[in-house]
């Protein structure tokens, strides 16, 4: 995974958002525990594929909002461990690339 966004979710795993590999922009989301038993665990991928979009993890839920290609607006809660799509439609995109139409 290359040029994705990471956070840590509130239950202490370290997690890779996104990203792009081989010129294709990816919406896979991993997470690594610590520990004697180290690893990797795939979970519920984003509904969009992106990256260098801003994000924040909050009280069990991390935001994942805009990106190089897309301006789309994502919350993933870990207690349903999915991800629910936000209202687009930024008032403007200033610094940003593209918007895209959902």
């Amino acid at each position: 995974m290359a040029a994705g966004e990471a956070c840590c979710l509130s239950d202490g795993h370290f997690a890779a958002l996104g990203g792009i590999y081989m010129y294709n922009r990816r919406s896979s989301c991993e997470a690594l525990s610590f520990g004697a038993d180290a690893h990797w665990t795939s979970f519920a991928p984003m509904h969009d594929a992106g990256d260098h979009y801003a994000f924040a993890a909050v009280t069990k839920c991390i935001i994942v909002a805009g990106g190089l290609l897309c301006l789309s607006a994502e919350l993933y809660d870990e207690v349903l461990g999915r991800w629910l799509r936000l209202p687009c439609g930024f008032p403007h995109n200033s610094g940003l690339v593209d918007i895209c139409a959902h």
